[in-house]
């Protein structure tokens, strides 16, 4: 195959095969993607130009069972990913994507998430809410830190810090 055959391939795949629109169109402001990919790592479904397209829409971030590349980019970027693991490759003859499994509950890490659920992620790991229990679950965790930041404060001053 030469080049040009190549990179009509590639364009056709990412066409029809693989069209992130399928998922993308659905992205806005305050969106977090979550994608099962059955945990596949050799592949990184995510990568940087998505990542920028994302972050443009307004998405906050990803959660991913399966494998993110250009790892260097996004964190540059600042989109939050949090996933299975480093993809080496793009998804080009490897991954399909099928729109009527777009906005359905999926289940990563042992987790069914619901589209509308709510997904918080920091460096200690994800959390998902269901939406229905989201404002007894917000109330319970900021009555926990405000506590735990009470408890803190005699020592984080003696210690001349601050949080």
């Amino acid at each position: 195959m030469s080049c040009d055959e190549y990179e009509k391939y590639v364009e056709g795949w990412y066409m029809k095969r693989a069209n992130y629109d399928c998922f993308m169109d659905l992205a806005g402001p305050g969106t977090a993607l979550v994608v099962d990919a059955e945990g596949y790592v050799d592949v990184g479904f995510w990568g940087s130009m998505v990542a920028l397209v994302a972050k443009r829409k307004g998405v906050k971030g990803i959660v991913l069972d399966g494998g993110c590349r250009d790892s260097w980019e996004i964190r540059r970027i600042g989109f939050p990913v949090f996933c299975r693991g480093v993809g080496r490759t793009e998804v080009v003859g490897r991954i399909e994507l099928d729109k009527e499994r777009v906005n359905v509950p999926v289940v990563v890490g042992g987790a069914t998430i619901n589209p509308g659920d709510i997904v918080v992620g920091d460096d200690d790991g994800v959390v998902v809410v269901p939406a229905k229990v989201a404002s007894k679950v917000l109330e319970r965790a900021e009555r926990q830190l405000y506590l735990d930041r009470e408890a803190q404060r005699p020592y984080l001053a003696s210690l001349g810090l601050s949080l």
